[in-house]
């Protein structure tokens, strides 16, 4: 009887020392399961709050169209303009093709084309006279220019040349007077020759 006991004791003491390891063992495999469980939600997490490359896409086309705003649309139209020959008895019409964005680039672009001499080899009347600035105000507009000695011609030069002014910027349904200034100034003679009107108005 006696030895019975001590047998049951030893068998006791023997599955108690075998259920702490396997304890143990079962408790960190519970441990490591919980932990991956955690990273995988937390990459889950992280993937969520990235943006897609189609959102970052569509935001940096958005961005660039705020960089780069739309050009204006360039415009073309042909106009009159005036020469004369080597007498500078009369003028003579040709046609030329301008661009312009504006209103204004529409009316330095004129100028710009008749201080050109013709295509025919016929001299521009303003190949020396500088634009300085221009401006418009409803059916209104003021040029103001600069004529260095090469620019002024004579009677006869003058008079053609504010005739060939005059054609090209009344060919333009919007523009009704025109003022010409001199260095900023309303001179009484454009090249000491012809009275300048202040403005002079469409007939």
């Amino acid at each position: 009887m006696k030895r019975h006991v001590t047998t049951s004791l030893f068998s006791v003491l023997i599955a108690a020392t075998m259920i702490v390891p396997l304890s143990a063992c079962g408790s960190r495999a519970l441990q490591d399961e919980q932990q991956q469980t955690t990273q995988a939600g937390s990459v889950k997490q992280q993937n969520t709050n990235q943006p897609s490359s189609s959102d970052t896409n569509s935001e940096q086309a958005a961005a660039n169209e705020e960089k780069d705003p739309p050009k204006p649309e360039v415009k073309k139209e042909q106009i009159s303009l005036y020469y004369t020959d080597d007498e500078m008895l009369d003028l003579h019409e040709q046609k030329a093709e301008i661009e312009y964005t504006d209103s204004k680039q529409k009316l330095e672009a004129a100028f710009a084309a008749l201080k050109k001499d013709d295509a025919k080899g016929e001299p521009s009347l303003w190949k020396h006279a500088e634009l300085r600035s221009v401006k418009q105000e409803g059916a209104a507009i003021t040029l103001d220019l600069h004529l260095p000695d090469e620019a002024r011609l004579g009677a006869p030069g003058e008079m053609l040349a504010l005739e060939a002014i005059e054609k090209t910027y009344f060919q333009f349904q919007d523009i009704t007077s025109i003022d010409l200034l001199v260095d900023g100034d309303s001179v009484d003679s454009l090249m000491g020759h012809m009275d300048l009107d202040h403005p002079i108005t469409k007939q």
